[in-house]
C-alpha cells in the first residue's frame, strides 16, 4: 500500500492579500473580543447608575413629603409666633398598676397663645395647686400598659389639657407638653 500523495495546495498568496501585507498586515476587525467585554462592563456600569440615581432619587422626594402628600420644603411652611409656656414643675408619680406599681418622673409644659395674655398667666399661677393635683390624679389613675408608648402619651397630653381646660376661666391651653417623661 502505497502512501498516497495528497495534493500540495497553492500556498502563494492572492493579490488581495499581498496588498494587505505590504499595507501592514491583514487588516484588524475594530473590536476583538476583550474590547467587547470592557465595553459591556461599561454599559452595565451605566445602567447601575442610572437605577441607583433614579431610586435615591425617588427615596429623597419621598422623605421629604409628608403623609398627606404635601411638601415641607422651606416655602411650604407656616411660620407662627411660638407659644407662651407655663412650666407645671417636675411630678414623680406612681401608676395605679395593682401587682407591681411603676414609677413615673415628668415635667409637664403648659402651652398656650398670646404673649401679653397675663390674665391667663395670672390664673396659672394662683392655680398652680389645683393644676399639679389635675396631673397626679390624671397620670396616677393610668396603669403601665396605658402610658408605655408615643401614642399613649400623646393621648395622655390630650386628656391633660382638656381636664385643664374645663378648669380654666381666663382662657385655654393649646397644648401641653412633656419636657422629661421617664417610666420604670
Amino acid at each position: 500500500m502505497g502512501d498516497a500523495e495528497e495534493p500540495i495546495e497553492d500556498i502563494e498568496a492572492t493579490a488581495e492579500e499581498e496588498e494587505q501585507i505590504e499595507a501592514g498586515g491583514p487588516k484588524r476587525r475594530l473590536l476583538g473580543p476583550s474590547m467587547v467585554r470592557v465595553l459591556l462592563y461599561v454599559a452595565a456600569a451605566l445602567v447601575m447608575m442610572i437605577i441607583s440615581g433614579t431610586v435615591a432619587y425617588l427615596v429623597a422626594t419621598r422623605s421629604s413629603t409628608r403623609m398627606g402628600g404635601q411638601r415641607t420644603g422651606p416655602e411650604q411652611v407656616q411660620k407662627k409666633e411660638p407659644l407662651t409656656t407655663f412650666d407645671l414643675g417636675e411630678f414623680s408619680i406612681n401608676t395605679s398598676d395593682p401587682v407591681e406599681p411603676h414609677f413615673i418622673k415628668l415635667t409637664i409644659v403648659l402651652a398656650y397663645e398670646g404673649l401679653k395674655n397675663t390674665e391667663l398667666q395670672t390664673e396659672l399661677n394662683q392655680r398652680r395647686a389645683q393644676l399639679r393635683d389635675v396631673v397626679i390624679k390624671t397620670v396616677g389613675g393610668k396603669k403601665f400598659d396605658e402610658l408605655n408608648t408615643e401614642d399613649k402619651r400623646e393621648q395622655l397630653k390630650d386628656e391633660l389639657k382638656n381636664s385643664i381646660n374645663d378648669i380654666l376661666m381666663k382662657g385655654q391651653l393649646l397644648a401641653v407638653y412633656f419636657t422629661e417623661f421617664v417610666l420604670t
